[in-house]
């Protein structure tokens, strides 16, 4: 009488479900990789355009010059730092302030299967400085501060 092994009825059963599976394993770790790059640049497009609109919204000189610090800052702010997005910006320069809008477009892995493009829209707005307003909002912060040192209690 032959004797039954354990895995005699199972040969070559674990190379067809790591063959179904592991392409699936191998999707997933892209496509996170890939969100990584999107969330990375959507950080790098939020913080760079604020930037720029602030900045250049400091700036004492005419529209023209600002533009053109604009495109300078833009440049080393946001287009330098994406890792793999495909940028579309505008700067808009106005009265009431600077306006950068930016939409970037990331595309994932699996594009010949199905659509796999992600986008995003950005609008960061920088509001005309007056230096006035902005001391009298520091002078408040400070009478505010002395206010709750002044009145707390020591333990």
């Amino acid at each position: 009488m032959k004797k039954k092994r354990l895995g005699d009825g199972l040969r070559g059963s674990f190379t067809i479900e790591a063959s179904l599976i592991l392409p699936v394993i191998i999707f997933l770790i892209c496509n996170i990789l890939y969100l990584s790059f999107f969330l990375y640049d959507q950080c790098t497009v939020l913080q760079g355009s604020y930037c720029t609109a602030l900045r250049t919204e400091r700036m004492t000189s005419g529209a023209a010059e600002k533009k053109m610090e604009a495109e300078e800052k833009y440049e080393q702010a946001v287009k330098e730092k994406v890792a793999a997005a495909v940028l579309e910006y505008e700067i808009e320069i106005s009265e009431e302030g600077v306006c950068v809008e930016t939409e970037f477009t990331v595309r994932a892995p699996g594009e010949s299967l199905f659509y796999s493009v992600w986008k995003e829209r950005q609008e960061q707005k920088a509001d005309t400085w007056e230096p006035a307003s902005f001391i009298r909002s520091c002078r408040k912060i400070e009478n505010i501060w002395n206010l709750i040192y002044d009145n707390r209690k020591f333990v």
